[in-house]
């Protein structure tokens, strides 16, 4: 009964908060869920920008703009400016066996936008505003524990194991929802590791690397970016962790990625189109029982070079397992 308590809790604290979500990570964890088992996760996280990429206000404002066309640095947002993104995603994990599960994480996006852009038809700037939501593209993932040893290298405790995953991400976000943000329409892959040695009883490192490639935008009537490929990405993440109990840690560290610069659809490459993204986070990881994890925690990016950033993001998950 008392996991069913925090289970109801959990899920009402995802609602609350879920108001600024946003689901980011297609794998979490590292750790396998078990043969005939289904795991229930919520993400949610919430972004208000604060710094856009100069070229957004030159594109917008052209010969009225403070920066030049090849000023090329983050600045603040113009005056009357706002980007809110708030999503939430639920993902599920079914054990194949106890090395193997599948699953799927499926987001949904709330945006509000106001900004000005340059309207080629009236040749002058005038304002845009976007209110919008709706469930974004799907990501089906498989993951897989493809080595397990509690005498692994470097003398630590590889129980936890490596663990690869792959994951892909059809284009099935209506035309509409597209074109205001709510997916891309690309196909994507994205290949992953992740691992958790434990140096100690009570210290252990959580890696992750992984490599995403994405494919051409579909061709979407009245749609500018049709046929166009983002550049393909490479992430990390190399956090470090202290169990303070046998139901609480605390895990930071440093979190981000790179990505090539994106080619227009006849293949010719977008100048200064190339981006990144590096941040640090922090977070805290409660286990009031064996089936239940709830986190809780802040990202603050330090590095990038993105259209539009916010200068902190807190995020929450919720993960329960049913036997």
């Amino acid at each position: 009964m008392k996991n069913y308590r925090t289970l109801i809790l959990g899920m009402a604290l995802t609602l609350l908060i879920s108001a600024g979500g946003f689901a980011e990570s297609t794998v979490i964890s590292p750790h396998p869920i078990g043969k005939g088992r289904l795991r229930i996760r919520i993400v949610t996280m919430y972004i208000q920008a604060q710094k856009c990429y100069s070229d957004e206000v030159w594109k917008a404002l052209h010969d009225e703009s403070p920066y030049s066309k090849d000023y090329n640095k983050m600045v603040e947002l113009p005056v009357g400016w706002h980007m809110r993104t708030s999503q939430g995603a639920i993902a599920f994990e079914y054990g194949i066996t106890n090395r193997l599960s599948v699953g799927a994480l499926l987001p949904y996006v709330t945006k509000d936008v106001r900004r000005q852009v340059w309207s080629k038809s009236a040749n002058e700037t005038v304002w845009k505003e976007i209110n919008e939501s709706g469930f974004n593209d799907v990501w089906f993932i498989t993951k897989a524990l493809v080595y397990s040893n509690a005498h692994g290298p470097l003398g630590f405790n590889w129980k936890d194991g490596l663990t690869a995953a792959l994951a892909y991400k059809p284009s099935i976000s209506p035309d509409e929802k597209i074109k205001n943000g709510i997916g891309d329409g690309s196909n994507d892959f994205r290949v992953l590791l992740l691992s958790m040695p434990r140096l100690t009883k009570r210290l252990f490192l959580s890696p992750k690397i992984w490599y995403q490639y994405t494919g051409k935008v579909k061709d979407i009537s009245g749609f500018s970016k049709s046929g166009w490929k983002e550049g393909n990405r490479f992430g990390y993440r190399l956090f470090a962790g202290y169990k303070v109990s046998h139901k609480l840690a605390v895990v930071g560290g440093l979190q981000g990625w790179i990505a090539g610069s994106n080619k227009d659809k006849n293949g010719k490459e977008i100048e200064d189109s190339d981006t990144y993204f590096h941040l640090i986070a922090t977070k805290l990881i409660w286990h009031p029982s064996k089936k239940i994890i709830i986190t809780s925690g802040v990202k603050m990016p330090f590095a990038y070079k993105v259209p539009f950033a916010p200068a902190i993001i807190p995020f929450f998950y919720f993960s329960y397992v049913i036997d």
